[in-house]
């Protein structure tokens, strides 16, 4: 009788082991994914990054979960993603700000390549200090260029971009897009 109940117990005590163990495992190493994903990601956070005399620098990072399908008017309404590009140097510079798409592995969201929104479905708008410059669908970017330009020393341009499923879309829900913005000098 005492046996039985000395196994009983120490089943028990094992059981319990096992599915802490499993937990601490399992939230240990989800994790750490999710912070290595995060960190090839930097669309996600906040960033500086500098390319010579040229900084790139964003303000604020955007993903709309709720996104659905709008007319060009209602754009307005679309978050913004705001980032700056600053000339740190002593003469006139050249820069590039590129649109790049993220694979699907490197984002953790659900997304596959079954459920990506193709650059037909999407528009952009892009404003330089506070003025549009550009609007038409992300399939008409050549070589992935939003902007070229260059600027004089100590300037800073101010860059809103704004990426939205066109009105006119087919079979868009449920389906992802994620992009990040780069800048080349």
């Amino acid at each position: 009788m005492k046996n039985k109940i000395l196994y009983l117990f120490l089943g028990i005590i094992l059981i319990i082991l096992l599915v802490f163990g499993t937990y601490a495992w399992y939230s240990y190493f989800l994790k750490f994914n999710k912070n290595n994903v995060n960190n090839d990601n930097s669309k996600n956070v906040n960033t500086t990054v500098k390319v010579g005399d040229i900084e790139f620098k964003e303000e604020n990072a955007v993903y709309d979960d709720d996104a659905k399908s709008i007319d060009d008017i209602e754009a307005s309404k679309v978050p913004e993603y705001k980032f700056k590009i600053i000339n740190n140097g002593n003469g006139e510079r050249g820069y590039t700000v590129l649109i790049e798409d993220i694979p699907v592995n490197l984002v953790d969201d659900g997304c596959s390549d079954d459920n990506i929104l193709s650059r037909n479905d999407l528009k952009y708008q892009l404003y330089l200090n506070g003025k549009k410059i550009k609007e038409d669908y992300l399939s008409s970017i050549k070589d992935n260029i939003l902007d070229t330009r260059t600027l004089k020393t100590k300037e800073t341009n101010d860059y809103i971009l704004k990426v939205y499923i066109h009105e006119d879309a087919k079979d868009w829900i449920g389906k992802h897009y994620h992009y990040k913005v780069v800048l080349k000098k």
